[in-house]
């Protein structure tokens, strides 16, 4: 299993407060791994400032020597406040399809965005942008949902169900608490009418505890009869003061690459706090009929 690595951490921005805000939760995990940030910015061809007449054929020129500028100036304010290793880009074309070129030709290992920008007004759902982003990336993607007091890891929680596929984000959830000095606190949600499954998700909780153990790392466990899991998760994460939770992004909801898995997709509207996501390690010949809708 490919645990989650922090080298390159990518920063799509649009100078929205809330894609600022990924800045921060950046700087945060730094603090606590080797790595480095590279702030994008892309716009696209032709969508120029207010203020640039679109007629004009030196417009995407001036645009991106604008954006430049102030992507540098915030780029060595972060170098200078944080003692990082920051570098800035700025890219022409379909906002999406320049953050995945540039994951791959830089091996970027994290992707830290927030889930709403300058894409929608709506403040309570996911904007386009960072929804086709968390669909189609193969690495991990922190969605930054709101400005957060702290921030802090202190409490990172992850909710699991009786399926191989949930927990393939233990691994990642551990090593995070472990760098981050974090407590490790996992859910174990059970749906109405699957109270048989109670044994087989102590074990699994069991089984979680003594990993963490292994590593060092504080882990609290609780089991509860759930008939919404998000509704659920958001309620835990508020009890237990959670500062980060972890979960699988199922790129096979509903048979579809392109569409967010329902769990998934509330969770990450209504989180008060930071969302990792992690895409699965698929294997077709595994997936169940009655696909679940991509709850992790």
């Amino acid at each position: 299993m490919n645990r989650i690595k922090t080298n390159k951490i990518l920063i799509p921005l649009d100078f929205s407060d809330i894609s600022l805000e990924a800045v921060k939760h950046a700087c945060l995990i730094l603090k606590y791994t080797a790595g480095e940030i590279i702030l994008l910015h892309v716009h696209k061809k032709r969508d120029v400032l207010d203020f640039i007449a679109p007629e004009n054929e030196a417009s995407d020129v001036l645009v991106t020597n604008f954006v430049s500028k102030k992507l540098e100036e915030l780029a060595e304010k972060i170098r200078k406040e944080n003692n990082l290793i920051v570098s800035a880009r700025v890219s022409v074309g379909n906002i999406t399809g320049e953050i995945m070129k540039i994951v791959e030709q830089d091996d970027i290992s994290l992707i830290i965005m927030g889930t709403r920008g300058r894409d929608t007004d709506n403040n309570r759902f996911i904007g386009s942008n960072a929804y086709r982003v968390i669909t189609k990336s193969k690495i991990p993607v922190i969605a930054v949902h709101s400005s957060y007091a702290k921030p802090a890891y202190e409490n990172i929680l992850i909710p699991i169900d009786t399926s191989e596929h949930s927990r393939q984000k233990v691994d990642s959830a551990i090593y995070l608490a472990k760098k981050l000095n974090s407590q490790l606190s996992v859910i174990g949600l059970i749906g109405k009418g699957e109270e048989t499954y109670t044994y087989k998700m102590e074990v699994i909780m069991g089984q979680i505890q003594k990993l963490a153990k292994d590593k060092n790392v504080n882990c609290v466990t609780e089991i509860q009869t759930s008939v919404n899991r998000a509704v659920s998760t958001l309620t835990y994460c508020e009890t237990i003061n959670a500062d980060l939770i972890i979960i699988m992004t199922d790129q096979h909801a509903e048979f579809s690459s392109i569409i967010l898995g329902t769990y998934a997709h509330q969770l990450i509207n209504e989180s008060k706090v930071p969302v990792l996501c992690i895409p699965p390690e698929t294997h077709p010949e595994n997936i169940p009929p009655d696909n679940l809708g991509g709850m992790w």
